[in-house]
């Protein structure tokens, strides 16, 4: 079958075809995407929205939240409160002097005329620690905050002090042995201090500095000496009452604990994952003095921690 147009439609129809596609393809791109006529200029932001992208930008998290682990360097000035000098609080001379630990010790000795105390350590020095605690910071701004940290530690601190056995005349050299002296304490530090960022990658890390005060609580757990197996504390716990074995000699409390103060020091290096979730690296110096009597002097101690960090767990965001 063939069909016939008219001659003008013949002559016309290849010229129309082409322009008919253009318009469907032209019209979409220069009709619906065109938002402004050429030659005017593109409207400005306005004031309140140019100041919403900044408060966006610029949004901080009010408080931090966050868990710390680390070790802890206690100064040894305060470990020798522990070794059992008579000028102590707690000296080895209490267990020495009772008649029945006496015995007790010269039958563990062998010692068939007496046994007598030479030299106690006087260089005693804490065992590196554990440490561990809680912090809150509020920021004020987005580099500057303040800090509230606490920490716990147990302290440990052990040495030696000489025994001499049988001393009985001055024609045989004395017989010298070497037994423990030992000291455990808990340690609590409370840290206020202003918290200063110093930004290094915007928004993912920073080093910080960090400058206030410190209140620690400090208690004696134990303190005694060890003859072989055999322990002995020399912490009275009898007062006025002399110890005699196999009685029911009733024990008073004797709670050696203090407060003590001093100046607070820190810095370290923070990273930032995400709104929510941040990691700080960092170290302190405590100058302080803690509350055991007849050790009351400022000594330098300090700590290095890792702490990680949970923000906008008090409150929103806020601009």
């Amino acid at each position: 079958m063939n069909f016939y147009f008219p001659y003008k439609m013949r002559n016309c129809s290849l010229s129309v075809i082409p322009v008919i596609f253009s318009l469907i393809f032209l019209f979409p791109a220069t009709g619906l995407t065109q938002t402004r006529k050429p030659g005017v200029p593109e409207e400005p932001k306005s004031k309140k929205q140019l100041n919403r992208e900044k408060m966006e930008e610029d949004r901080i998290a009010r408080w931090d939240f966050g868990i710390n682990f680390g070790t802890y360097f206690a100064n040894k000035y305060t470990a020798n409160y522990y070794n059992g000098s008579e000028g102590n609080v707690n000296n080895i001379g209490y267990v020495m002097t009772n008649q029945y630990w006496y015995e007790e010790i010269k039958h563990l000795l062998n010692a068939s005329y007496k046994v007598q105390v030479e030299e106690v350590p006087t260089n005693m020095h804490y065992h590196v620690a554990l440490t561990g605690g809680l912090f809150f910071r509020y920021n004020f701004t987005s580099n500057w905050g303040l800090l509230v940290d606490f920490n716990y530690a147990q302290l440990n601190t052990d040495g030696e002090f000489t025994v001499s056995i049988d001393t009985v005349t001055y024609l045989t050299e004395p017989n010298l042995q070497l037994f423990g002296v030992h000291g455990r304490e808990q340690r609590v530090n409370f840290d206020l201090a202003a918290h200063r960022r110093f930004p290094v990658v915007k928004k993912k890390m920073n080093l910080f500095a960090q400058l206030g005060m410190n209140v620690n609580y400090c208690q004696v757990m134990k303190n005694y000496i060890n003859i072989y197996d055999h322990e002995y504390s020399i912490v009275n716990i009898y007062g006025d009452q002399y110890y005699v074995p196999n009685t029911n000699m009733q024990e008073n409390p004797n709670n050696q604990n203090g407060f003590g103060y001093g100046l607070y020091a820190g810095g370290g290096m923070g990273f930032i994952f995400s709104r929510q979730i941040g990691l700080e690296v960092g170290g302190y110096l405590h100058y302080i003095t803690v509350g055991l009597e007849g050790y009351n002097e400022f000594r330098p101690s300090g700590s290095v921690y890792i702490r990680f960090v949970l923000n906008n767990l008090i409150s929103k965001e806020e601009e």
